[in-house]
Protein backbone atom coordinates (compact mmCIF):
# COMPACT_ATOMS: atom_id res chain seq x y z
CA UNK A 1 0.00 0.00 0.00
CA UNK A 2 3.09 2.45 0.45
CA UNK A 3 5.45 1.67 -2.13
CA UNK A 4 3.94 4.55 -4.36
CA UNK A 5 4.81 6.59 -1.71
CA UNK A 6 8.54 9.15 -1.27
CA UNK A 7 9.97 7.40 1.12
CA UNK A 8 9.40 9.92 3.79
CA UNK A 9 5.75 9.60 3.67
CA UNK A 10 6.18 6.40 3.34
CA UNK A 11 7.78 6.07 6.54
CA UNK A 12 5.27 8.25 8.76
CA UNK A 13 2.52 5.81 7.23
CA UNK A 14 4.25 3.02 8.37
CA UNK A 15 4.98 4.16 11.97
CA UNK A 16 1.21 4.80 11.62
CA UNK A 17 0.31 1.68 10.80
CA UNK A 18 2.27 0.36 13.62
CA UNK A 19 1.30 1.84 16.09
CA UNK A 20 -2.44 0.58 15.21
CA UNK A 21 -3.81 -1.67 17.90
CA UNK A 22 -7.48 -3.39 18.17
CA UNK A 23 -8.94 -1.62 21.17
CA UNK A 24 -11.03 -4.19 22.91
CA UNK A 25 -10.76 -7.62 21.83
CA UNK A 26 -13.27 -8.30 24.74
CA UNK A 27 -11.41 -11.04 26.72
CA UNK A 28 -14.45 -11.44 29.07
CA UNK A 29 -16.50 -12.57 25.69
CA UNK A 30 -18.30 -15.61 26.95
CA UNK A 31 -18.19 -17.44 23.64
CA UNK A 32 -20.34 -20.69 25.28
CA UNK A 33 -23.25 -18.72 25.80
CA UNK A 34 -22.40 -17.22 22.65
CA UNK A 35 -22.94 -20.58 20.62
CA UNK A 36 -26.00 -21.73 22.87
CA UNK A 37 -27.52 -18.41 21.53
CA UNK A 38 -27.15 -19.26 17.62
CA UNK A 39 -28.22 -22.67 18.50
CA UNK A 40 -31.64 -21.78 20.05
CA UNK A 41 -31.67 -18.86 17.17
CA UNK A 42 -31.47 -22.01 14.28
CA UNK A 43 -33.53 -24.79 16.43
CA UNK A 44 -36.49 -21.42 16.41
CA UNK A 45 -35.58 -21.14 12.49
CA UNK A 46 -36.06 -25.49 12.43
CA UNK A 47 -39.39 -25.07 13.82
CA UNK A 48 -41.01 -22.59 12.21
CA UNK A 49 -40.78 -24.43 8.92
CA UNK A 50 -42.35 -27.73 10.88
CA UNK A 51 -45.89 -28.63 10.48
CA UNK A 52 -48.12 -26.41 12.91
CA UNK A 53 -49.09 -29.00 15.15
CA UNK A 54 -49.14 -27.83 19.04
CA UNK A 55 -49.12 -30.32 21.47
CA UNK A 56 -48.08 -30.02 25.07
CA UNK A 57 -44.62 -30.57 25.66
CA UNK A 58 -44.83 -31.32 29.35
CA UNK A 59 -47.54 -31.87 31.58
CA UNK A 60 -46.26 -28.73 33.84
CA UNK A 61 -45.65 -24.91 32.65
CA UNK A 62 -42.31 -24.38 33.47
CA UNK A 63 -42.30 -22.19 36.79
CA UNK A 64 -40.00 -19.03 37.21
CA UNK A 65 -37.95 -20.02 40.02
CA UNK A 66 -34.31 -20.79 40.70
CA UNK A 67 -34.11 -24.50 40.33
CA UNK A 68 -37.28 -25.01 38.71
CA UNK A 69 -37.47 -28.41 36.59
CA UNK A 70 -36.94 -29.06 33.19
CA UNK A 71 -34.33 -25.84 33.48
CA UNK A 72 -30.29 -26.16 32.18
CA UNK A 73 -27.38 -25.13 34.19
CA UNK A 74 -25.46 -24.22 30.76
CA UNK A 75 -25.16 -21.25 30.30
CA UNK A 76 -26.18 -20.35 33.53
CA UNK A 77 -28.43 -17.09 34.18
CA UNK A 78 -27.29 -14.49 36.81
CA UNK A 79 -28.03 -14.60 39.77
CA UNK A 80 -27.91 -18.34 39.74
CA UNK A 81 -31.35 -18.94 38.18
CA UNK A 82 -31.08 -20.87 35.00
CA UNK A 83 -33.01 -20.09 31.77
CA UNK A 84 -35.16 -23.22 30.41
CA UNK A 85 -34.68 -25.39 27.42
CA UNK A 86 -35.04 -23.81 24.42
CA UNK A 87 -37.26 -26.38 22.70
CA UNK A 88 -39.25 -26.35 25.92
CA UNK A 89 -39.65 -22.86 26.14
CA UNK A 90 -41.05 -22.34 22.88
CA UNK A 91 -43.51 -24.90 23.32
CA UNK A 92 -44.53 -23.38 26.58
CA UNK A 93 -45.17 -20.22 24.59
CA UNK A 94 -47.15 -21.61 22.14
CA UNK A 95 -49.23 -22.72 24.47
CA UNK A 96 -49.38 -20.06 26.52
CA UNK A 97 -50.43 -17.85 23.34
CA UNK A 98 -53.15 -20.43 22.60
CA UNK A 99 -54.52 -20.22 26.60
CA UNK A 100 -54.67 -16.34 26.23
CA UNK A 101 -56.38 -16.16 22.78
CA UNK A 102 -58.98 -19.19 23.97
CA UNK A 103 -59.93 -17.44 26.84
CA UNK A 104 -63.66 -16.10 26.76
CA UNK A 105 -62.89 -12.46 27.18
CA UNK A 106 -59.83 -12.58 24.48
CA UNK A 107 -62.25 -11.18 21.23
CA UNK A 108 -63.64 -8.69 23.73
CA UNK A 109 -60.05 -7.28 24.94
CA UNK A 110 -58.81 -7.31 21.51
CA UNK A 111 -61.62 -5.19 20.20
CA UNK A 112 -61.77 -2.33 23.53
CA UNK A 113 -57.54 -2.47 22.68
CA UNK A 114 -58.21 -1.57 19.28
CA UNK A 115 -61.03 1.11 19.84
CA UNK A 116 -59.18 2.66 22.81
CA UNK A 117 -56.17 2.77 19.75
CA UNK A 118 -53.78 0.42 21.30
CA UNK A 119 -54.40 1.12 25.22
CA UNK A 120 -54.30 -1.45 27.46
CA UNK A 121 -52.49 -4.48 28.94
CA UNK A 122 -54.74 -6.96 28.06
CA UNK A 123 -55.05 -6.51 24.71
CA UNK A 124 -51.75 -5.70 24.54
CA UNK A 125 -51.46 -9.42 25.42
CA UNK A 126 -53.80 -10.65 23.53
CA UNK A 127 -52.54 -8.71 20.01
CA UNK A 128 -49.01 -10.38 20.92
CA UNK A 129 -50.07 -13.93 21.66
CA UNK A 130 -52.04 -13.68 17.88
CA UNK A 131 -48.82 -11.94 16.46
CA UNK A 132 -46.37 -14.80 18.30
CA UNK A 133 -48.50 -17.89 16.27
CA UNK A 134 -48.52 -15.57 13.03
CA UNK A 135 -44.71 -15.92 13.39
CA UNK A 136 -44.25 -12.33 13.52
CA UNK A 137 -42.07 -12.71 16.65
CA UNK A 138 -39.95 -9.16 17.17
CA UNK A 139 -43.86 -7.27 16.59
CA UNK A 140 -44.71 -10.20 19.43
CA UNK A 141 -42.23 -9.04 21.48
CA UNK A 142 -42.76 -5.23 21.32
CA UNK A 143 -46.49 -5.88 22.67
CA UNK A 144 -45.87 -8.03 25.12
CA UNK A 145 -43.12 -5.61 26.84
CA UNK A 146 -45.85 -2.89 27.07
CA UNK A 147 -47.72 -5.14 28.55
CA UNK A 148 -45.55 -6.36 30.91
CA UNK A 149 -44.71 -2.55 31.30
CA UNK A 150 -48.04 -2.03 32.66
CA UNK A 151 -47.93 -5.14 35.10
CA UNK A 152 -49.41 -7.85 33.11
CA UNK A 153 -47.84 -10.71 34.78
CA UNK A 154 -48.68 -13.59 31.87
CA UNK A 155 -46.91 -11.05 29.08
CA UNK A 156 -44.20 -11.08 31.35
CA UNK A 157 -44.20 -15.22 32.05
CA UNK A 158 -44.32 -14.45 27.88
CA UNK A 159 -41.23 -12.51 28.06
CA UNK A 160 -39.19 -15.12 29.86
CA UNK A 161 -40.27 -17.76 27.69
CA UNK A 162 -39.39 -15.61 24.38
CA UNK A 163 -35.54 -14.93 25.44
CA UNK A 164 -34.96 -18.38 26.55
CA UNK A 165 -36.05 -19.91 23.35
CA UNK A 166 -34.03 -17.07 21.83
CA UNK A 167 -30.99 -18.15 23.96
CA UNK A 168 -31.17 -14.30 25.02
CA UNK A 169 -30.50 -15.83 28.78
CA UNK A 170 -29.66 -13.04 30.69
CA UNK A 171 -32.78 -11.25 29.60
CA UNK A 172 -34.64 -14.24 30.24
CA UNK A 173 -33.10 -14.13 33.84
CA UNK A 174 -34.48 -10.56 34.10
CA UNK A 175 -38.29 -11.71 33.68
CA UNK A 176 -37.48 -14.45 35.99
CA UNK A 177 -36.57 -12.35 38.11
CA UNK A 178 -39.98 -10.19 37.82
CA UNK A 179 -41.89 -13.01 37.85
CA UNK A 180 -41.06 -14.16 41.12
CA UNK A 181 -40.77 -10.98 42.88
CA UNK A 182 -44.24 -10.56 41.91
CA UNK A 183 -45.17 -14.04 43.04
CA UNK A 184 -46.46 -15.26 39.11
CA UNK A 185 -47.72 -18.91 38.91
CA UNK A 186 -48.67 -19.77 35.64
CA UNK A 187 -51.44 -22.59 37.10
CA UNK A 188 -52.46 -20.50 39.40
CA UNK A 189 -53.99 -17.46 36.49
CA UNK A 190 -54.02 -20.24 33.45
CA UNK A 191 -55.22 -23.86 35.14
CA UNK A 192 -53.14 -27.21 34.69
CA UNK A 193 -51.27 -27.32 31.33
CA UNK A 194 -52.12 -30.52 30.94
CA UNK A 195 -55.70 -30.15 31.26
CA UNK A 196 -55.63 -26.71 28.89
CA UNK A 197 -52.98 -27.71 26.46
CA UNK A 198 -53.20 -31.80 26.08
CA UNK A 199 -53.76 -31.56 22.04
CA UNK A 200 -54.01 -28.18 20.45
CA UNK A 201 -53.62 -28.23 16.63
CA UNK A 202 -54.06 -25.45 14.10
CA UNK A 203 -53.71 -26.47 10.48
CA UNK A 204 -51.75 -23.30 9.49
CA UNK A 205 -50.31 -19.79 11.30
CA UNK A 206 -53.36 -17.20 11.53
CA UNK A 207 -53.44 -14.82 9.53
CA UNK A 208 -53.20 -11.75 11.42
CA UNK A 209 -54.14 -8.18 10.31
CA UNK A 210 -52.37 -5.29 11.16
CA UNK A 211 -50.43 -2.44 9.40
CA UNK A 212 -47.49 -0.66 10.34
CA UNK A 213 -46.14 2.27 11.87
CA UNK A 214 -42.86 3.67 11.35
CA UNK A 215 -40.92 4.91 14.66
CA UNK A 216 -37.96 6.51 14.51
CA UNK A 217 -36.26 5.51 17.51
CA UNK A 218 -38.05 1.73 17.68
CA UNK A 219 -38.69 0.83 14.17
CA UNK A 220 -41.45 -0.56 12.51
CA UNK A 221 -44.54 -1.40 15.25
CA UNK A 222 -47.56 -3.39 13.80
CA UNK A 223 -50.90 -2.44 15.03
CA UNK A 224 -53.81 -4.28 14.93
CA UNK A 225 -57.16 -3.64 12.63
CA UNK A 226 -60.58 -4.27 12.92
CA UNK A 227 -60.56 -7.27 11.20
CA UNK A 228 -58.55 -9.26 13.78
CA UNK A 229 -61.22 -9.67 16.47
CA UNK A 230 -62.73 -11.56 13.72
CA UNK A 231 -60.23 -13.48 13.18
CA UNK A 232 -59.57 -14.82 16.71
CA UNK A 233 -63.07 -15.60 16.94
CA UNK A 234 -62.28 -18.08 14.19
CA UNK A 235 -59.19 -19.64 15.71
CA UNK A 236 -60.87 -19.96 19.29
CA UNK A 237 -64.12 -21.82 17.24
CA UNK A 238 -61.57 -23.81 15.78
CA UNK A 239 -60.21 -25.44 19.36
CA UNK A 240 -60.22 -29.27 19.47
Amino acid sequence: MTDDLAPAARGRVERLLSLARTRDRYADYDVPAAEARLRARLSARARRTAPAVFVAWSPAWTEPAPGAAGTLGDPPAPGGRAAPDADRAWWDLTDMSLAVLRAPDAPRDLDRFIRDRCAGRTGARVFACLLHLADHGDGARFWWQFAAGAGDGTAEYCLFLDHSCRGEYHDAAFWCGELVRHGFVPDRVWGDRAAATAARRLPEPPVVHFSEHHDPDLGAIPLPEPPLVQDLRALAAAAP
